[in-house]
């Protein structure tokens, strides 16, 4: 039998064998026509061997055993195909992607087969994708886990330090805590020793601000004893200009600048003759002279008294008015101490309230009315309209201190 009719494909691209022209259908066509011609053969010999019968027992089992030949060789063409199917579909089960079935022919079953490898080369490229994909991903968990390594091994070794770190630092803060401790009791018995010398300190100031304030209450009182018109002029005018300060919220400097310069503004007066003092009757050039000399003599009076406060000017200036007509100096504006401004009006209205010997007290609507005509140009706007507030809303009065003015001490 000539192999060539029963191989596999021609790779030369030469007519395909006659194992390549056996499909399922063309098998049973063809196998139909052979037993065709075969019986037909038959039927011919035995009718020409009729009349010997050994040769025809000899044709007969000549044709069984060809029809035996044939039907194993025919139906191992139909089945050695499948069962390699089979046999490589059991090795690709098994994991053995590169096996492949092999194509014997262009018929079903090779069609299947060239299917079947298709779809063999499909799953090795898909395979070697994945693993492909799977060395780069377990390259890439490499790379990850060695870097998770070493982030590991530095996030211990700065945990250590932190360790060690937050050990010195408590033992630094330690130390520190007990060194401020100690400065801290130090700090406290410093504390209580500087309280206590304030305390006395303070204590010490208010006996001497008493005191000079005595002094010059004392000295008030002198002048009082020779001008019975004088009688608490100055306390007066010293409460009402502390009032004003007040409640034009100066600070507790200026106001106290004001209250010990009203207690003591008209002490220059002293050295002024009694008769001119109490004189009924209009003055003389000369005599009033003398008292408008009184402001000057005031300062220079205290003026070598180490006052915090510019009390002496104060004194000085109490008579000066804001457009130059005042006395001793005449100075205008701006060059007058805001503390002389408010004592000026002060001293104007407790003046006109009171009794003087050349005339009758005149009352506190006369006295609003004489600051209120020279508002803005002998007397400052602000403290003149402070001064008509108090006594409008009724917030102050001269009788009311008089009433809470301390008494001198009987002897």
């Amino acid at each position: 039998m000539n192999r060539s009719l029963f191989d596999g494909p021609n790779l030369a691209g030469g007519k395909p064998g006659l194992r390549e022209s056996f499909g399922p259908r063309t098998l049973r066509t063809r196998m139909l026509i052979l037993f065709g011609a075969m019986m037909a053969v038959y039927v011919l010999l035995s009718h020409l061997l009729y009349r010997k019968p050994a040769a025809f027992v000899l044709l007969s089992l000549g044709f069984f055993v060809l029809g035996i030949v044939l039907v194993v060789l025919f139906t191992g063409m139909i089945t050695r195909p499948i069962v390699q199917l089979t046999r490589t579909a059991e090795r690709l089960a098994g994991g053995d992607l590169r096996q492949r079935a092999r194509v014997c022919g262009r018929d079903e079953i090779g069609l299947l087969a060239r299917t079947f490898n298709g779809m063999l080369d499909g799953l090795e490229r898909i395979f070697r994708d994945l693993e492909a994909r799977n060395r780069s991903l377990e390259q890439d968990a490499a790379k990850r886990a060695a870097q998770m390594d070493k982030d590991a091994a530095e996030r211990v070794r700065i945990e250590k330090e932190l360790r060690l770190a937050r050990i010195e630092i408590d033992h630094f803060v330690e130390k520190r805590t007990e060194q401020l401790a100690r400065v801290n009791d130090e700090l406290h018995g410093k504390v209580l020793e500087t309280r206590r010398s304030e305390d006395f300190l303070q204590s010490t100031l208010d006996r001497l601000e008493r005191s000079l304030e005595g002094t010059f209450r004392a000295m008030a009182m002198t002048l009082e004893l020779r001008d019975p018109y004088m009688a608490g002029h100055q306390q007066r005018v010293a409460s009402l200009a502390v009032t004003l300060a007040q409640e034009m919220n100066l600070p507790w400097e200026k106001i106290e600048s004001i209250r010990f310069a009203g207690i003591i503004h008209d002490i220059g007066k002293i050295t002024a003759p009694v008769e001119i003092m109490s004189k009924p009757g209009r003055l003389t050039k000369s005599e009033y002279q003398i008292i408008k000399d009184h402001p000057r003599v005031g300062y220079e009076m205290i003026k070598d008294i180490a006052f915090p406060w510019p009390v002496a000017h104060i004194i000085l200036q109490h008579h000066e008015r804001l457009d130059g007509s005042g006395y001793p100096e005449g100075l205008v504006g701006d060059a007058i101490l805001p503390e002389a401004r408010i004592l000026a009006v002060a001293d104007v209205v407790e003046a006109v309230c009171s009794l003087r010997p050349y005339r009758p007290a005149l009352g506190v609507e006369k006295a609003l009315e004489e600051i209120r005509k020279g508002r803005g140009f002998r007397y400052d706007t602000r403290v003149v309209d402070a001064c008509i507030k108090l006594f409008r809303e009724g917030r102050f009065s001269f009788k009311k201190e008089a009433e809470t003015a301390p008494q001198p001490a009987l002897t």
